[in-house]
């Protein structure tokens, strides 16, 4: 009997120490799920129309090599001809523009597959890696032939138009804060949601979706489901997204500067010892206008190939006299290694270089984000995940509103309770777990606070005309 009632002590404990957890459970879910309830009423349809221009997006380069083929498309054969004179047959197409960037077509790559690409800008545009400026015009060229095959206007590119379209619905910048609103609250109804399902739903997911009964159980479990398997890659996508945004993105450039974090970049000052005099003339070609000799460009190509940059290289020329081209590979592959140089176009000699490895940490975190949400990162892989991740987002939008429609009462919105009541009887460590979100998350923030304000406005009305 002894042992008998020292083995039944420790079943009677449990229960109790379990009756304070369940009661902090149950005081929690309403206040998850009303937020988990606001976030997909407010952020649903416009990730819907995310989700369908991130999938377009993110197979941009096929889109644009279908539109732009003949552009894009070499065909004469034999050795390539100097760079020099691939950019000359450029700007003569333009001569009123001045040169911006060129990007040289691989020396294997095979006819028919690759034109140099020369980018020409007006001569007041600012120089801007991120983006191009107004009226930049690309002008492909035949590596072989140095004919021009076709010219694409910067602003009428299909990654230009679908990234407009994706981040502010081609409406303008000042729409941009949409996105990033929805971003926010996506963020919010998958860490709610996870914590909704997790204490009664942790058994098998495709289990639990293929026994449900049809209608609203099979509904809810499908969501539950995607939402499980989906929810460490959207959050990765809400997040590299989110940190280059107006609002949430400036407390990147925060951390970046308080811990020292700046891409580094490559100095293009030459040397005191230069001849400022050389210096200046090889920005003059044989016309007499603002651009670069022929020898100084295949002196910089060459200089770049033998120090190793054997990917996609960009050729920036100075823009000043004094200072030396830019050479930058602009390396998306595994092990990603971006290398940039500072080349004297007089000399070919290199007098500066910068590697992957003297990135800090969030510099590579920020630049590797950024290339990731891009579908830049790793190609094709990347391309088919990111599409995989729309496709679930989607298919969570559906089944969550399915599932409201099918739970609403004839009449009614089907919401939870109000969200006053129940955050005032909220616990404590949920309220300091939201604080901080709403600082990271400005625009959560205004709109929460903006909804309470007017759930008791509108409360206040109602409890005045009875």
């Amino acid at each position: 009997m002894p042992r008998r009632s020292s083995e039944s002590t420790p079943v009677s404990r449990p229960r109790e120490t379990n009756e304070p957890r369940a009661r902090q459970r149950a005081a929690i879910r309403p206040v998850l799920w009303r937020v988990h309830f606001l976030g997909g009423l407010l952020a649903a349809p416009i990730l819907f129309a995310m989700a369908i221009t991130g999938i377009l997006y993110a197979w941009n380069p096929q889109l644009e090599h279908m539109l732009h083929r003949q552009a894009l498309s070499a065909t004469a054969e034999g050795p390539a001809r100097p760079l020099s004179e691939q950019i000359s047959s450029a700007r003569e197409t333009r001569p009123e523009l001045r040169l911006s960037s060129v990007t040289p077509a691989a020396p294997a790559t095979p006819a028919g597959e690759e034109t140099t690409a020369v980018t020409l800008v007006p001569e007041t545009a600012e120089q801007n890696r991120f983006e191009k400026p107004k009226d930049a015009v690309t002008v492909y060229v035949d590596p072989a032939s140095a004919e021009v095959t076709g010219s694409i206007t910067e602003s009428n590119r299909p990654d230009e138009w679908l990234r407009n379209l994706h981040s502010n619905f081609r409406i303008g910048k000042f729409a941009e804060p949409i996105s990033e609103l929805a971003a926010s609250w996506l963020l919010v109804s998958i860490v709610t949601g996870l914590v909704l399902w997790w204490p009664r739903h942790n058994r098998t997911l495709a289990r639990n979706f293929l026994f449900r009964k049809p209608g609203r159980p099979r509904w809810r479990s499908l969501h539950g489901l995607v939402g499980v398997a989906a929810a460490a890659g959207l959050v990765l996508l809400i997040v590299t997204g989110l940190t280059w945004t107006t609002y949430a993105g400036s407390w990147v450039d925060v951390a970046r500067s308080q811990f020292d974090s700046d891409s580094p970049e490559v100095s293009t000052v030459l040397h005191p010892t230069t001849d400022s005099g050389e210096a200046g003339r090889s920005l003059v070609d044989e016309s007499g206008t603002a651009g670069v000799t022929t020898a100084g460009a295949d002196r910089v190509a060459t200089a770049a190939r033998e120090a190793g940059l054997n990917g996609v290289v960009v050729l920036e020329p100075p823009d000043s006299p004094g200072h030396a081209w830019k050479a930058e590979e602009d390396d998306s592959r595994w092990p990603v290694n971006p290398t940039a140089l500072a080349v004297n176009g007089d000399t070919g000699e290199i007098v500066d270089r910068v590697e992957w490895a003297e990135y800090p940490p969030l510099a590579k975190a920020t630049s590797l984000g950024i290339d990731f949400h891009q579908a830049q990162l790793f190609g094709l892989a990347t391309q088919l995940l990111l599409t995989a991740l729309a496709v679930a987002l989607l298919v969570l939008i559906i089944a969550g509103y399915r599932v409201w429609l099918l739970r609403r009462p004839s009449g009614s919105l089907g919401a939870p309770p109000r969200l006053g009541s129940v955050v005032r009887n909220a616990p404590l460590p949920i309220l300091f777990g939201f604080a901080p979100l709403m600082v990271l998350l400005p625009l959560l923030g205004i709109t929460l606070l903006g909804y309470l304000a007017a759930e008791r406005a509108v409360r206040a009305i109602r409890t005045s005309g009875k």
